[in-house]
């Protein structure tokens, strides 16, 4: 018994217990009664009995009906345990992390219009502490309930002079090119002042995409201007500090070096502090592709959407005609956009970037290389920063691309592992036609030719062998020679005007 009321004494009082104890008083039970009744605790009793009795004497002592209504609303709210201190950590990283998960809630309602997904204290709670986080759920759950029953803000309108100030943002969107979804980032760049608005549309928002944005944009009102405002997205803070403070991109800010503009960021979820573009993007997005969603190719869509934006921003071209002579003056060259990363090279010669891999020659394998990472390819290096492979980039995580000329070291010892090898189906058509017509029994040779020839030498010699000629005669050094030594004598004769080819 002992132990059964002393589980029932430390049971937080819920709002039906609560319930429970005012009307058993109200019915003329005493403490004890209801002590016993209930198995709560005396002092638990007491206290809430002691509350509604003094609640209802100041009820019935009030003339004021607000006050009446306030004081009603204590006596029938949820009971609070008492006599528990809680140390509040709701600060630096966490309180970010807090506001960015509520960023992902609201931007899924803005793509999924009404829905029954809604975030709620206890799954934030749980996603923080997944992540590391050292907060209470009580917490979480009172800072969510302080954040969407806060009170209005009044917003003071801004003026801003010619020049001084542009603000950034990145909107999604959503069309259909040849019968299939596709969503876009329109990086969304403004001018306050006279209201020019600036758009570009990327597979991602990775920092190519964004410095490309940038560039781009300056390149288009023919200046810079001397600040721009951004949101605490990633590829603009690297990290959050104490008493507000902020670690910005390193390579972002050699960039802001190199045009001369100065960074700002907004307070944490304060998208009103760049009212501007926030709603010049939602403007674009919804006069531009709202009725006109599909497109034939990508080319149709860029070429839609460039239309689009002259027509609207004809209206405006007086105000940024004059805001273009305050802007800072463009830099003779362009800045270098390619994004800086090191890899290691793993057993197979890829290197992984953004989750995708990418092949080099299998001379690095085990090597430290440096990539060069742009919007659309990447060039990469060895450690003397000579140029080892290029490659386009691609556009899904989890994809290889491989180039059959980086393996040709591997394919001399291991000729087998040619036949399957992801390199090979991947080459281009005239490497796969040549090996599959007419190497097949002779690997060990097309591994030489491919490893010795270039692609003009190839397609060549595969255009010769489709009209009957024996490898052995192409391939031989004798005929190479003889046949280099025509090509010039028909180049000099080409060249004095002679009528006649040598035979």
């Amino acid at each position: 018994m002992y132990i059964k009321l002393r589980h029932e004494v430390e049971r937080v009082v819920s709002i039906y217990m609560k319930h429970d104890i005012i009307s058993m008083h109200r019915q003329g039970s005493s403490n004890r009664e209801i002590f016993r009744m209930l198995q709560i605790s005396r002092n638990t009793v007491a206290r809430y009995v002691n509350e509604y009795k003094e609640l209802m004497k100041e009820i019935d002592n009030e003339t004021d009906e607000t006050k009446i209504a306030l004081l009603q609303l204590e006596l029938t709210k949820k009971p609070v345990r008492k006599g528990v201190s809680v140390k509040r950590k709701f600060t630096g990283d966490v309180k970010r992390r807090f506001y960015e998960l509520l960023e992902i809630d609201e931007e899924r309602d803005k793509v999924l219009g009404i829905n029954k997904q809604k975030v709620t204290g206890a799954l934030l709670h749980r996603a923080l502490i997944d992540e590391g986080y050292d907060i209470g759920v009580t917490t979480i759950q009172n800072e969510l309930k302080l954040y969407r029953n806060k009170v209005k803000e009044a917003f003071i309108k801004q003026e801003y002079n010619p020049g001084d100030r542009a603000e950034y943002d990145f909107h999604e969107i959503k069309i259909i090119i040849k019968g299939k979804v596709i969503k876009k980032y329109q990086a969304t760049i403004t001018l306050p002042n006279s209201n020019y608005v600036f758009v570009r549309h990327y597979d991602n928002q990775r920092f190519e995409s964004f410095t490309n944005s940038l560039v781009s944009f300056f390149e288009e009102i023919g200046g810079i201007p001397k600040t721009i405002v951004f949101d605490n997205m990633r590829n603009v803070v690297s990290r959050f500090l104490f008493n507000g403070k902020k670690d910005y991109n390193p390579e972002l800010i050699k960039m802001a070096n190199y045009y001369g503009f100065k960074i700002f960021t907004t307070n944490p979820y304060s998208g009103n502090e760049k009212g501007h573009v926030e709603q010049s993007g939602k403007n674009v997005r919804k006069e531009l592709y709202s009725l006109k969603y599909k497109f034939d190719s990508l080319e149709e869509f860029k070429l839609y959407t460039k239309n689009q934006m002259i027509k609207f921003n004809k209206e405006i071209n007086s105000e940024f005609n004059n805001e273009q002579l305050y802007l800072l003056s463009l830099p003779i060259k362009r800045y270098e956009l390619g994004r800086l990363m090191k890899s290691i090279v793993n057993h197979q010669s890829f290197i992984s970037i953004d989750s995708s891999f990418y092949s080099v020659p299998d001379i690095y394998v085990g090597k430290e290389v440096h990539s060069n990472v742009y919007l659309d390819h990447l060039n990469i290096f060895n450690d003397k920063y000579e140029l080892i492979a290029s490659h386009k980039k691609n556009t899904n995580k989890g994809e290889y691309q491989a180039d059959i000329t980086h393996y040709v070291r591997t394919f001399k010892k291991k000729p087998g592992a040619l036949i399957n090898s992801l390199a090979l189906k991947q080459a281009p058509k005239f490497y796969q036609e040549l090996f599959q017509n007419y190497f097949t029994t002779d690997i060990k040779k097309y591994v030489e030719l491919i490893s010795t020839k270039s692609e003009l030498e190839l397609k060549q010699i595969l255009l010769e062998l489709k009209q009957g000629a024996i490898i052995s005669s192409i391939l031989s050094d004798e005929n190479n020679v003889e046949k280099a030594s025509v090509n010039q004598l028909n180049q000099i004769s080409n060249l004095f005007n002679q009528e006649g080819i040598i035979q």
